[in-house]
């Protein structure tokens, strides 16, 4: 399927297929689009969760409004956002580049995301965006639905740990 063709035909649907699994090598082929979307500095602040387990989805589904498609699709990706990926060892996300590319981008980074904590939520949510986008049109293009979530209990989500939304297919 052409891009254009995954654009229009992209839907956020509720309803599953219940015995429907996809393949290991499905997956793998998604979750390899996605880290490929595209980051500010590369600095690739989205974390990808792929929850399999069965109770855990269960849990999820409850503290997600009892939205079905939590344990219902064949795939549940929560997408997070990591908010301090610019301070964590940034050289390595410019280590293949020139010498004289990464003396500039390593303090560009520092400069750009220190103190200003706005800008680093922004930053990773604007990520996790297109990542989520990515995801979506990734998985029509492979035949597949999808839907993205935010409705959740946020206080029981952060009981367990977690602070982002289950996020779909």
């Amino acid at each position: 399927m052409n891009v254009p063709a995954a654009i229009q035909n992209r839907r956020a649907v509720k309803n599953f297929d219940l015995d429907h699994k996809m393949t290991k090598k499905e997956r793998e082929t998604l979750l390899a689009l996605a880290l490929l979307s595209p980051t500010a500095f590369n600095i690739q602040n989205w974390r990808f969760v792929v929850v399999d387990d069965p109770e855990q989805r269960e849990k999820i589904r409850a503290a997600s409004w009892d939205q079905a498609q939590v344990t219902d699709a064949s795939l549940l990706i929560i997408l997070c956002a990591d908010l301090k990926a610019w301070k964590k060892e940034p050289i390595r996300y410019w280590h293949s580049s020139p010498e004289s590319v990464q003396k500039f981008m390593v303090p560009a980074i520092q400069q750009y995301y220190d103190g200003l904590v706005q800008v680093q939520r922004d930053e990773a949510m604007r990520s996790c965006g297109i990542a989520a986008q990515t995801l979506m049109l990734a998985a029509q293009s492979m035949g597949y639905d999808s839907c993205p979530m935010d409705g959740f209990d946020f206080e029981a989500d952060r009981k367990r740990g977690r602070r982002s939304p289950p996020a779909r297919r």
